[in-house]
């Protein structure tokens, strides 16, 4: 019985920690679609730094790896509806 409740467990942490790390990542586009207008001014002040917080991490990965900066901006790009 405890190896069936052990290997459920693992099963869940395999599946639920990539799941969420892919949803933290994803999130991003629709909260700055959210947060910025076309131009990339921000509309809601007050809610900017929760979500600079929140989102720390991904800008240090951001401004540390061309590739993964240029994706990043490019889909928060997508989500806001502005072409650059």
């Amino acid at each position: 019985m405890t190896e069936n409740k052990e290997s459920r467990i693992l099963r869940f942490l395999g599946y639920s920690i990539p799941i969420l790390l892919v949803s933290y990542v994803l999130s991003i586009g629709p909260v700055a679609a959210w947060v910025l207008d076309k131009n990339g001014n921000a509309v809601n002040t007050k809610y900017m730094k929760p979500i600079m917080i929140f989102y720390g991490p991904l800008e240090w990965c951001a401004s540390n790896n061309k590739f993964v900066g240029d994706s990043i901006r490019a889909y928060i790009d997508v989500c806001n509806g502005t072409d650059r």
